[in-house]
């Protein structure tokens, strides 16, 4: 299988690692010193479940002219879906299938009105991994799992890619409601997110104030009834499965990692695409909107993020 991974960070390099040891064609499109250091020295991946391995790949600033990908990992970080989007129109076939693993509900929507939803898998990752250093992946926790598929029903080309998926490595379940595990990760991330950029502190620190630990409570229940709205179908006790996770959730989140480090954040996906959903779908995200707003002086990075 001729694979393109879009965005070789964390998420796209990890898993396209594992299908490049499996003897998978595999291109990665990175820029700066991690695209300098796979090009000379490959792809490294160091985990916590098994010893390091690397893998030689194609490394390149730009899809390769005249090389149609059968299966696009698209892993840019959400605010760069639409330069993505041009960067992989070469590799783009009447065959070629996306599977979109970005955080948020708005990439399966952005790349279907590029390409046709006929074109787009979108999947969920539950992974703690980051590029530790130029050309290497750092795999630090998390169950690795993804969870994908087709919004209007799987069929045989989903079903093969969870075999190649699997015998690569991969953790990986289709979905038959692949927007209901889309909103139910967002009801989660989206909130402990958003509350551990803005004061730094884990979700064990933030439940030792009762009205702190509410307060995140009341922004996972706001998500909740915009999907609701949105027709995702989450159970009715989505919002105490997400508190439970966030009750017990040891890590910090990728948002905080960014900001920390001077990035742009994920904060459109991941906080303000609900409350633009909640006002268009007439749902009140009053508590939302307030850590959005928040948010926003951060949001572009810079040197001076937590001064």
């Amino acid at each position: 299988m001729n694979v393109l991974v879009m965005g070789a960070g964390g998420v796209g390099g990890y898993f396209g690692a594992l299908l490049a040891r499996l003897g998978h064609r595999v291109t990665v499109i990175a820029r700066g010193p991690h695209l300098d250091a796979m090009q000379r020295s490959g792809l490294r991946v160091e985990t916590a479940i098994e010893p390091a391995f690397t893998v030689a790949v194609h490394a390149l600033s730009d899809a390769e002219p005249n090389v149609v990908a059968d299966l696009v990992l698209f892993t840019v970080k959400s605010y760069d879906t639409d330069e993505g989007i041009a960067c992989i129109r070469p590799a783009m076939g009447p065959r070629t299938t996306i599977l979109t693993l970005q955080n948020g509900v708005d990439s399966g929507e952005s790349l279907a009105a590029a390409f046709g939803w006929e074109r787009v898998l979108e999947g969920v990752v539950y992974i703690e991994s980051h590029v530790g250093a130029p050309g290497v992946i750092a795999q630090i926790g998390g169950p690795r799992r993804v969870i994908f598929g087709r919004r209007a029903g799987n069929g045989e080309r989903e079903i093969e890619l969870l075999h190649s998926f699997t015998e690569a490595g991969w953790n990986a379940e289709l979905s038959e409601a692949i927007l209901r595990d889309l909103w139910t990760k967002l009801c989660f991330i989206g909130p402990f997110a958003a509350a551990n950029t803005i004061t730094g502190l884990s979700a064990e620190r933030m439940c030792l104030v009762e009205r702190c630990e509410r307060l995140v409570q009341m922004v996972m229940a706001e998500f909740a009834a915009v999907s609701a709205a949105e027709g995702a179908g989450l159970p009715a006790d989505a919002v105490e499965t997400a508190m439970d996770r966030f009750r017990g959730f040891k890590g910090m989140s990728s948002m905080l990692r960014d900001r920390a480090g001077g990035k742009r954040l994920e904060s459109e996906a991941l906080v303000g695409s609900t409350v633009r959903r909640g006002t268009a779908r007439g749902i009140p995200t009053p508590v939302t909107e307030s850590l959005y707003c928040l948010l926003a002086p951060m949001r572009d990075g810079g040197a001076d993020q937590l001064g």
